[in-house]
């Protein structure tokens, strides 16, 4: 008998179930191979538009985007970090002047580029984002075969794909102009992503590596080690409070540890004028430049004794939610990671647009929050007009001299409640669907909180 004939006569010996089951597997396997399709021309189409801008409209860039204060700030601009670079090349500390305020990482990098043609430094930027993209594809993926087991019962739901919320985050106008003007956020929105990544798949060491470094490129993302750490408990399947409260102090003392040494290191090769000129640059929001924040504003108007105290105030409160959304959100340290990077993104010292841009990314995540969202109009609205009028009223105000800095405030206020009030509307929407997966019997029911 033929080897053909033997093939044939096993497969009509399969069961149905077999036969069934080995086409499922199959028609699984196509799936996956033509998502992985998807994804890969999602990330050659995002970054080839982006090299080919940056190629072919240097001027456009270099004269309008490197100047816009919705996408540059005095820690995250590129022109001033290129001073830096020049500074450093010519053996003075960077930190000297009022110039420089960013983290040591990105110096050591530049200086590296500096030395190559233009084109290298936008291809890095390019790469940059396409690696973001990419981590939250990852991301997707690994947050829905994790979610399959909490589900509200009889419930449908979209999940979106991994190239969909590629697309989502390289085709945002927002994701799109921060990195043309290239904005040094980039880099920290990669440590973030790569943290959040390596805490959900287990890898703890990893995320607090990536906590760690996030943490002195731009300061706040210091608060998401309380959801990183959450993860690690959850990695090492501790329940009991005795073994989850170790294991969280042993996450935040591997961080304090990574955290510490790098800032010697960096004390060691540039002196003390490195701290002050980034981490107390920053917490003191010393440069009062425009941006889309609350802090510059407020502290312009307020007299110079009453300064210090709401420094504090200010600070604390982009800094305390940590701890409490953390552990209200224990169950999803994702979700809690997300929430704080929202806050993040409202109320640290010197936001850009690239800031919204990272927390937009993460949010198809939660695709299964949408139906349970309350105020997403409003928010919207909010978001497009504070974004929209806020190039509008600057050109007003600073071009034209029609106008005054109350009218760019205003636009950055609308852009601050619009993303709060996001914020309010996904945590509700997140307590909402927990009731209904632990008690589905008041689904049907309206939850008044009293």
């Amino acid at each position: 008998m033929s080897a053909d004939s033997e093939q044939n006569a096993a497969a009509a010996e399969q069961s149905p179930d077999t036969v069934i089951i080995t086409a499922l597997k199959r028609q699984l396997l196509r799936t996956e191979a033509a998502e992985r399709r998807r994804l890969l021309r999602v990330l050659i189409t995002g970054s080839a538009i982006r090299l080919i801008i940056l190629v072919a409209f240097p001027d456009l860039v270099s004269h309008y985007l490197f100047s816009r204060v919705e996408l540059s700030t005095p820690v995250t601009s590129y022109k001033r970090l290129v001073e830096g670079v020049h500074l450093s090349i010519h053996n003075t500390s960077p930190y000297d002047g009022g110039i420089f305020h960013q983290s040591p990482l990105l110096l050591i990098l530049f200086r590296i580029l500096h030395v190559l043609p233009d084109l290298f430094t936008n291809i890095v930027y390019v790469a940059v984002d396409a690696m973001i993209a990419l981590t939250l594809a990852k991301l997707a993926a690994v947050k829905a075969d994790k979610s399959k087991s909490s589900r509200v019962p009889g419930e449908i739901r979209f999940v979106c794909t991994p190239s969909a919320i590629a697309t989502m985050y390289l085709f945002n106008p927002l994701t799109v102009a921060t990195t043309l003007a290239k904005s040094t956020i980039v880099f920290s929105h990669l440590a973030i992503v790569s943290a959040l990544y390596a805490g959900v798949s287990g890898l703890a060491n990893q995320a607090i590596m990536f906590t760690a470094v996030a943490a002195h490129l731009s300061l706040y993302p210091a608060v998401l080690i309380a959801p990183v750490a959450l993860m690690a408990a959850v990695s090492q399947k501790q329940t009991q409070q005795r073994w989850l409260v170790g294991n969280i102090a042993l996450t935040l003392a591997k961080f304090a540890f990574a955290t510490g040494a790098l800032h010697l290191l960096f004390v060691a090769v540039f002196g003390t004028q490195y701290f002050m000129a980034t981490v107390d640059f920053t917490l003191r929001a010393a440069d009062l430049q425009p941006n889309v924040g609350l802090f510059w504003y407020f502290f312009i108007e307020i007299f110079d004794e009453f300064r210090p105290f709401f420094y504090v105030v200010f600070q604390l409160t982009a800094l305390a939610f940590a701890v409490p959304v953390s552990w209200r959100f224990r169950d999803d340290p994702l979700f809690a990671g997300t929430m704080l990077v929202g806050i993040i993104s409202a109320l640290k010292s010197y936001p850009s647009w690239g800031d919204l841009s990272l927390f937009l990314g993460l949010l198809p995540l939660f695709e299964e929050l949408t139906k349970y969202l309350q105020y997403s109009f409003l928010s919207t609205n909010l978001l497009m007009y504070g974004v929209g009028l806020a190039p509008v009223f600057w050109h007003l105000w600073i071009e034209l001299g029609t106008g005054n800095a109350n009218f760019f405030y205003a636009a950055t206020l609308v852009y601050v409640f619009g993303q709060i009030t996001l914020l309010f509307d996904l945590g509700s929407a997140k307590l909402r669907r927990e009731l209904d997966i632990h008690h589905p019997e008041t689904r049907t029911r309206t939850v008044i909180q009293e």
